[in-house]
């Protein structure tokens, strides 16, 4: 798991020192700007050390999503979401039985970072950034009891916030009528998720999520056309088939 994190950090300092060196020669006005709403379906589970017999749990997730590019292929991207992650501890000789499950609600806040290549309506983009996931509300069941296999975590409350990493990798379609967006989202969390105020059995819980997401954003400002400049006569790139500005 450190070596995760240690991967995106090293990711995000070499994006942050070429979003500097491109900004100037890139800076687009007015910003673009976009918002609207997304779906999608994910795999959680959470990472416990030592090592726990678990089976993931899927999940739905929805929220609302707002970009803003500054810069011709750099942005932000800012979304409050609704997930669930969990996680089914199984017999450790028959995966087959199930013992414990349980699982947090989140309103999880990711502010990302927003970078994104190609011409026309159709982009290839990536998002990188932190993550906050805010605690809403917990559900637990002790399935079947196994005297030899029986942890302490069980009860241990779980904290009410926690701070991720985030990233994905997706396309963007630009029609007349919206931007549609697919994205595959990968989160770690780098907080233990359930307090652990002393040694016990479980000495870390780090939660883990994987899938895909729907998006359809509306566009704000910045997309249009622009008027002519009187004075030289020259007029901006005409838009093409979908309505919105070119890009080069």
């Amino acid at each position: 798991m450190h070596l995760i994190y240690k991967t995106f950090l090293v990711i995000i300092s070499v994006l942050l020192l070429s979003t500097s060196t491109f900004a100037q020669k890139n800076i687009l006005k007015p910003a673009r700007i976009s918002a609207g709403i997304k779906g999608g379906y994910y795999s959680t589970s959470i990472g416990f050390f030592p090592a726990i017999s678990t089976l993931p749990q899927t999940t739905p997730s929805f929220g609302v999503v707002a970009k803003y590019h500054g810069e011709k292929y750099f942005g932000a991207q800012l979304e409050v979401n609704y997930n669930g992650i969990g996680w089914t501890e199984v017999n450790r000789f028959d995966i087959t039985q199930e013992i414990y499950t349980r699982k947090f609600e989140y309103v999880q806040i990711p502010f990302l970072t927003h970078i994104y290549i190609g011409k026309k309506n159709l982009q290839f983009f990536i998002t990188l950034g932190p993550q906050l996931d805010i605690l809403l509300n917990e559900s637990k069941e002790i399935i079947t009891d196994i005297n030899d296999q029986s942890y302490d975590y069980y009860e241990k409350p779980v904290n009410p916030f926690t701070v991720s990493v985030a990233g994905g990798a997706g396309l963007n379609l630009i029609t007349k009528f919206g931007h549609f967006q697919i994205e595959g989202r990968f989160a770690a969390s780098m907080m233990d998720v359930l307090e652990n105020e002393r040694r016990t059995s479980t000495e870390r819980s780090s939660s883990v999520l994987g899938g895909v997401s729907f998006s359809y954003l509306i566009p704000i400002s910045g997309w249009k056309e622009k008027p002519k400049n009187n004075e030289t006569g020259e007029g901006i790139q005409q838009p093409d088939e979908s309505g919105w500005e070119r890009r080069d």
